[in-house]
């Protein structure tokens, strides 16, 4: 600012006017008023220039009285007035009124322009002062654009994009700047300018360009002092982008500019800018720290130290020396050497008592003795901080009571740490550590089964600190406590008071109340809690797969392991970035193992194993996963997993490994692993341990057909089990053996209580599909059951539409509906597999028999009805030609689709009977000894016989003849060629009589040469046929009629000759003796 401005701002001008006389009373209260403001009463000032701006007399041209500002400069006394009460309003930090001044100014046109351009910086500046940075940023940008050649304007320009700094309107600010450093590269505030540039893209997070931009400060403008916060800005990029050397490397080069920089801020204090040589004392401090930090956070606490030794060193401020000390103790706390630790937290409070660190270093002292498990140490030190710092901040005290309470915990000293927990609530109500200490109180108690000191604990935070999170937590703390104690309807009061904001506890406490619900048999209210968990958590996706994890975890425990899948599945699919994810995966796998799934559940705990799990927990993946293995007969996978368990050296999951080889060597020996089993039952004392033997006996007594004796140690687990799978295995492996055994009623009465009593375990879809198995069993020799079979199979895809055999039930139901006759159930019940297991090996066959079974409910229907249901069934066989193209049913459908139509060609003019010969004629080609290619071959020749094709029915015939020999036929064809060669005998019968029959129309007509001539062919061609004789008796016969009476002679006796051995021949060969003896009595012989 120049020496012209400043005289203005301080207001010393107390010059007279130029021109006019002034009334006394105006040049008073001017003079008063700069009087009071030199001496810094800014209220007195403000009412003597409110008395000359309020000035208002006709007689008197206030414009026309001015004073003297010095250096030439004169102003109308309102002006003045108006400026220095601005002036004033700002020193008084009435800022709104100042900018309410100065603007007065700016619109008065007796004023120099010159000077209503320094108002208008100072209105801007007053916004920026006000922290008012939008407007400030317009005002400094209105001065640019009146003002753009004034000294100045780099300056507005400057303060303009640091006001939109200060707003976080960062891609403003660094247009701005950027337009100051074009417009005025050369201005003082260039690199201040530069520096905010750079500035802009560290708090956008843009750190590479932060490090461009601020490098570029260093390289333009290296004499300024603005290059220690461009090294620090720099360091600190490195720092957030983790580019750990090169951030120590900056760091220090912050710190090589120490003795520089005091040299370079007297320059700019020199230039009348604004410098905090503290602010440039914290960085060269701080660099220091942050080295250190870094190396800490790197695990390099040996170099931290050394760091914080040098920077200690090297410190002259008390306080810092003591912070760094404060640093040397954090470094060893991290570097887990807490009895140095406790030293150097000591020597703060020994060496720097009079800094602000001792109380905090006492508070520290507790904490390395707790963390090196000194626990009552630990204690007597954090009590020592409200001993020794009476007027230390309240937090701390509080905090420190509260840690000697818990430290008191840690060494069962329970009547203490409930006594120092009570103390922090009576002494510090209103601390963070107030409830926190009661909800330590409610669960210390609950741990000593003080029910009541327990509820009283969670009751006062919910009545008194009902606004913060704690609040929550006792309520589920309440919840639970009501819960143990059989009072369920508060319980579930307690649980629905937990608020939505209480984030994971909300979810847990609704997931309790629901789970109350479904014990107490109250299903549909238990739904309606987990409709509102659901509807409550929308849109927060990390609570809302925390509630779907819950609700399945709820589902797993009650057994409702297919519910309880779909959930888990829910969770792994829709919410995968969630910290469930891993949680997630484990549930389903123990849904998909207990449900029996074992391949889904192998994947499930495969991938559990490929995400890097702590130890225990990777042994309990394996183990299970071990489990699935051996249930699927992977006997050498299961193995090596169990052996790597039994290696571990963990004692409860060993001993089960060890049980679960032991039960997989059964299948190699049962009889020996009933030994074993029998000799582990009479030392094991836990039921668990008992139940798993027991049930493998069970089993090793089944493999050996011993049924009787599995369902008694069957039974036995039934008795000492309280868990419901165990049971439900149990009573599976009894009714097995009722189903081996031969006892089917028994096995199914079994089946069905699993059924019943376990419907959500994996056991009751075995049962239930084992109830199917037998009833089948039993209808094989009494189809009195076959319904049951149905019915029982169709309960089972219906309940299990997903499981791998519920296409298996689909054909057991079809086919016993089937063998029943029940022709439209059967079909639906096949077409329903072929639909839903379209890649099924069942598909093309349930296909074809939903056709075939269609086709059976022709019989006995109206015409109509036949013509619809054949036609039912050619769109069924077509599905399979087209749907199943390279199946076994392919010659199957096409031999029901070839009768179908020449059934259809009886019923309407859609078809015809030729209409089915390309199919048959397919059927021979492609599939020739097939299960239709002879009928096929033989069909051909029957329809044309029917059309009366002789010869292509001879053709037909003789080329099955000629094609399927005896042995290749099956025993359904055999009869075939029999019928063949008997329709051969027809046709040659047939075609002599046509040929016959054209000689004799000659013979009518007395064509007699003719005649002999056809009746000839007859002879030669069909020698064995019935015609052949008559045809030798015409030729006779002709030659009489020509009066050829030897010709006629020797026929006849041909005839005589050739046919009197046949007696079917009798009339031909008495009607020649009788011709023969009129010939030899008229002597024309």
């Amino acid at each position: 600012m120049s020496i012209w401005v400043g005289l203005i701002a301080l207001g010393v001008g107390l010059g007279t006017s130029l021109f006019l006389p002034v009334p006394q009373t105006l040049k008073t209260n001017f003079d008063a008023g700069q009087s009071l403001y030199a001496l810094g009463e800014y209220q007195g000032a403000i009412e003597e220039y409110s008395k000359i701006v309020k000035f208002s007399n006709a007689a008197v041209r206030t414009d026309s009285v001015r004073v003297d500002f010095g250096n030439g400069l004169e102003l109308p006394v309102v002006a003045a007035a108006w400026y220095q009460l601005g002036n004033a309003y700002k020193r008084s930090g009435q800022h709104d009124e100042a900018v309410d001044a100065f603007h007065h100014v700016t619109t008065m046109e007796s004023v120099e322009e010159s000077f209503r351009s320094l108002v208008q910086f100072q209105v801007a500046e007053t916004r920026f002062l006000q922290k008012q940075f939008p407007e400030a940023a317009e005002e400094y940008k209105r001065y640019v654009n009146l003002f753009p050649d004034s000294e100045l304007a780099g300056q507005a320009l400057f303060y303009s994009g640091w006001s939109e700094f200060n707003d976080k309107k960062y891609d403003p600010a660094i247009a701005t700047l950027t337009d100051m450093l074009e417009r005025y590269p050369e201005d003082r505030y260039a690199p201040d300018s530069q520096f905010r540039i750079a500035s802009s893209h560290y708090e956008k997070e843009n750190f590479t360009k932060a490090v461009s931009e601020a490098d570029i400060v260093l390289e333009r403008y290296p004499n300024s002092p603005v290059i220690a916060q461009a090294t620090y800005l720099r360091a600190q990029s490195y720092d957030k982008m983790g580019r750990d050397e090169e951030a120590i490397t900056a760091y220090r080069n912050v710190r090589d500019l120490y003795d520089r920089m005091f040299e370079l801020l007297r320059g700019s204090f020199r230039e009348r800018k604004n410098v905090d040589f503290e602010n440039y004392r914290q960085l060269f401090e701080t660099s220091s720290l942050r080295v250190a930090e870094i190396y800490r956070r790197e695990g390099k606490f040996e170099e931290a130290y050394q760091e914080l030794i040098a920077a200690q060193e090297t410190a002259e401020e008390r306080f810092y020396k003591a912070k760094v000390q404060m640093r040397l103790g954090d470094n060893y706390m991290e570097w887990k050497r807490f009895d140095d630790a406790y030293t150097a937290y000591n020597q703060v409070i020994d060496l720097y008592s009079d800094t602000p660190y001792p109380a905090i270093a006492q508070y520290n002292k507790g904490e390395a003795r707790y963390f090196a498990d000194a626990f009552v140490q630990a204690r007597d030190e954090y009590l020592l901080v409200s001993q020794n710092y009476p007027d230390s901040e309240t937090g701390l005290r509080a905090n420190a009571i509260y840690s000697a309470a818990w430290s008191s915990e840690k060494v069962d000293d329970h009547e203490t740490a409930l006594q120092l927990y009570g103390q922090v609530v009576e002494n510090f109500p209103r601390s963070d550590q107030a409830p926190l200490c009661l909800l330590r109180m409610g669960r210390v108690n609950t741990e000593q089964q003080r029910f009541d000191e327990a509820v009283d604990a969670y009751r006062q935070i919910a009545e008194n600190y009902g606004e913060t999170h704690h609040a929550a937590d006792a309520n589920y703390g309440l919840g639970l406590l009501y819960k143990q104690s059989g009072q369920l309807d508060d319980a579930i009061e307690a649980f629905s008071r937990v608020q939505r904001s209480a984030g994971e506890v909300y979810v847990a406490s609704l997931v309790e109340a629901a789970n109350i619900h479904i014990g107490a048999g109250r299903a549909g209210d238990g739904r309606e809690v987990l409709d509102r968990l659901l509807a409550g958590v929308t849109g927060d996706r990390g609570l809302e797969a925390n509630a779907h994890y819950q609700i399945a975890q709820l589902d797993l425990n009650n057994d409702n392991f297919i519910d309880a899948i779909n959930r888990y599945t829910k969770v792994i699919e829709e919410y995968p970035e969630t910290a469930v994810n891993r949680d997630a995966h484990y549930g389903r796998a123990l849904a998909f193992h207990k449900a029996n799934r074992f391949a889904p559940a192998l994947a499930d705990y495969q991938w559990l194993l490929d995400q890097n799990l702590p130890e225990s927990m990777g042994l309990k993946v394996g183990f299970a996963k071990a489990l699935s293995h051996a249930a699927l007969g992977q006997d050498a996978q299961a193995t090596t997993l169990l052996r790597k368990v039994i290696d571990s050296g963990d004692e409860t999951l060993g001993r089960n490994a060890q049980l679960q080889l032991i039960s997989m060597a059964e299948k190699r020996d049962p009889q020996d692993a009933i030994r074993i089993y029998e000799e582990m039952l009479s030392s094991l004392s836990s039921t668990d341990d008992k139940v798993r033997v027991l049930i493998r006996l069970a089993s090793a007594y089944f493999r050996l057909n011993q049924f009787d004796k599995s369902i008694e140690a069957s039974q036995q687990l039934i008795d000492v089990a309280v868990e419901s799978e165990d049971i439900a295995n149990a009573l599976f492996v009894q009714g097995n053996s009722h189903f081996r055994g031969g006892d089917m009623a028994t096995a199914i009465q079994t089946y069905q209580s699993i059924v019943e009593r376990y419907p959500q375990m994996g056991w009751a879809r075995n049962a239930q599909f084992q109830i199917g198995i037998a009833y089948n069993k039993m209808a094989s020799g009494n189809i009195s059951y076959l319904p049951k079979v149905a019915t029982e199979f169709e309960k089972y895809y219906d309940s299990y539409p997903d499981d791998e055999r519920a296409v298996y039930a689909y054909y057991y139901a079809a086919f016993a509906y089937y063998r029943l006759g029940k022709w439209r159930n059967a079909s639906d019940t096949f077409e329903a597999l072929a639909g839903n297991f379209p890649q099924s090996e069942f598909a093309p066959q349930a296909l074809f028999r939903a056709g075939e079974s269609v086709f059976n409910l022709a019989q006995g229907n109206t015409r109509a009805g036949k013509k619809e249901i054949f036609e039912e069934a050619l769109a069924k066989y077509e599905q399979v030609l087209t749907g199943f193209p390279q199946s076994d049913m392919v010659d199957d459908a096409l031999y029901n689709k070839a009768w179908a139509i020449i059934h259809l060609s009886d019923l309407g003019e859609e078809f015809t009977k030729q209409d089915a010969l390309p199919i048959f004629e397919q059927i021979v080609a492609e599939h020739t000894f097939g299960d239709y290619g002879p009928a096929s071959q033989f069909t051909i020749g029957d329809y044309y016989y029917g059309e009366k094709a002789y010869t292509e029915a001879t053709n037909a015939y003789t080329t099955f003849l000629a094609t399927f020999s005896q042995d290749k036929l099956q025993s359904k064809d055999k009869g075939l060629r029999r019928k063949a060669e008997t329709l051969l005998g027809h046709l040659s019968e047939i075609e002599a009589y046509n040929v016959y029959a054209e000689g004799e129309k000659f013979f009518d007509v007395e064509d007699y040469d003719t005649a002999v001539t056809i009746f000839q062919d007859v002879i030669t061609r069909f020698p064995q046929s019935d015609q052949a004789v008559n045809a030798a008796v015409n030729i006779a016969a002709a030659y009489m009629a020509q009066e050829d009476y030897r010709k006629a002679g020797e026929e006849f006796k041909r005839v005589v000759d050739n046919y009197s051995g046949e007696a079917r021949f009798t009339p031909q060969v008495d009607f020649a003796r009788q011709q023969l003896e009129a010939l030899e009595e008229a002597r024309v012989l």
